[in-house]
Formats: C-alpha cells, structure tokens, sequence
C-alpha cells in the first residue's frame, strides 16, 4: 500500500491517554486527519502479559493500516515496551511508525539530569524498556521507576484520584531532579504532580517532543500536509467498548469538538 499525503494519521493506546497525543498532532499539524482507536473494553494495558498485548496491538494496527493510514503512533507506553518490535517486523517499510518512547530517551532532555524518576505500569517497568534505553544514551543517571498500577484505571473511567494516592506513590522518589510519566494516562494528572513537587522537579513534556519528531519525519518523507486542504478536517475515533455513553467519549469531544466522529469496533 503506497503513503498517500492526504491519508490520515493512526493513533492507538489502551484508551483515553493517547488523546492527549493526537489533541497534540492537531495542534503542530493542524491539517491533518486522524484516526484513533481506543481499546478501552480491554483497558488496562498495564496488567496484562506480553502475550496479549503482542496480539491485541497487531489487530489494532492492522486495522489502522487497512483504513489506508499514512503513519502509526503507538500513543501507549505499555504496547510499545511490550509489542514494538512485533508491530515493526509485520510493517516494516509498509507504514511509518512512531511511539511514545523513542523519541524522548533519543533526545537530548536528559543532558541536564543527575537523577531521575519514572513512574509506569506494570507492564512498562517488568519489560524494563525505559531503563535499557535511556542507559544507551545516558550512563551517567541514575533511574528509579515504580509501578503506579492503581492511576491508568481510574483516570480512564473519569474518577477523581484523591491526593494521598499521588503522594503515596511519589513519596518512593528521593531526590530526583526529573520525572518522566511514562504513561499517556497520567499526563490528565501533570498539574496535580506538578503541585506536589512545588516546581522543584522538572516534568518531561512527553507530547510535544514525540509530536515534534512525528511532524519531522513525516516532513522529511514528503507526508506532510502544510497547506489546508479543501476538504474539510474531521477525526475519526473508535472505542471498543459498545456501551452507549462513556467516558472516553466525553473526553474525546472536549478535546476535539465537533470535529470528533466516535464510531464503536470490536474485534
């Protein structure tokens, strides 16, 4: 299947973190479709094994390449520290692909860092992905990361996560000067972490610096879309979860408007 610069872009997470990402591709490529799909009826990723998260993301991605897209954004930390390398050897060549890691550990945000602090799910710290990389480009730091297991799940389903909670889990970090939210999720919590530590720990901007890259490469291979194109721009978002009303639906149209069309697939 040839790239076409008017086909769109995939987006894909576990659920609603990824939003936060493609709302980012619409800001830095403002004439861009999207197309994203939230697997919300299998949410949480963070929990499951290597296995099921190798297999679920090849049918998410699949789907993605056979509505025609041009690129693939793995906008879930989980799935790419757990099924990266699978989604890469069946597209290779095929789709461009990005993700929510890559980017940031390549990039030159840690120069300034002595220690840092990476909060995950489970499935991101037992695959222990982050650490690999950021060591290849950073030996000099020391990395602490724990399992935030109880976030991602709450955040999905719009409760409001008491602020022991937060502290209960920040409080495993000793003087760390950088902390990386290494799930898409809890960057709906950067300003209640950003309270916590008072200014005095520096939060990785994960979205623009992965955008930033997308937008890059997709210039570089003459994907690009810079000028507006006649058409209108509409982004198309599934969820598996068939029920009439969710949440994931209610933030997506408080991010996009009424440019969000929500459809429901299920596999």
């Amino acid at each position: 299947m040839k790239m076409n610069l008017l086909s769109p872009i995939g987006v894909f997470d576990s659920g609603i973190g990824g939003l936060l990402i493609a709302k980012e591709i619409e800001i830095q490529m403002p004439n861009e479709n999207l197309i994203y799909f939230g697997d919300t009826i299998n949410m949480p990723y963070g929990e499951k094994s290597k296995d099921f998260i190798e297999k679920n993301s090849l049918r998410i991605a699949s789907f993605l390449y056979k509505k025609k897209c041009k690129a693939l954004v793995i906008a879930c930390n989980s799935i790419t520290s757990n099924a990266l390398d699978v989604i890469e050897k069946k597209f290779n060549k095929k789709i461009l692909i990005f993700n929510v890691i890559d980017p940031v550990v390549k990039s030159k945000i840690f120069l300034s860092s002595k220690r840092i602090g990476i909060i995950a799910t489970s499935a991101t710290i037992r695959s222990n992905f982050y650490i690999k990389k950021i060591k290849q480009n950073y030996k000099h730091l020391e990395i602490n990361q724990i399992s935030t297991s109880l976030l991602a799940p709450m955040i999905e389903k719009g409760l409001k996560i008491k602020k022991n909670i937060i502290q209960n889990y920040l409080n495993n970090f000793k003087s760390i000067d950088t902390l990386l939210l290494a799930c898409t999720h809890y960057f709906f919590l950067k300003k209640e972490i950003e309270n916590f530590y008072h200014g005095k720990v520096h939060l990785i901007d994960v979205q623009k610096i992965v955008v930033k890259e997308i937008k890059k490469k997709l210039y570089k291979e003459k994907l690009l879309r810079i000028f507006p194109n006649c058409k209108k721009i509409n982004h198309i978002f599934y969820t598996s979860n068939l029920k009439k009303s969710t949440f994931f639906e209610k933030k997506t149209r408080t991010l996009f408007g009424k440019k969000a069309f929500i459809k429901k697939h299920i596999f």
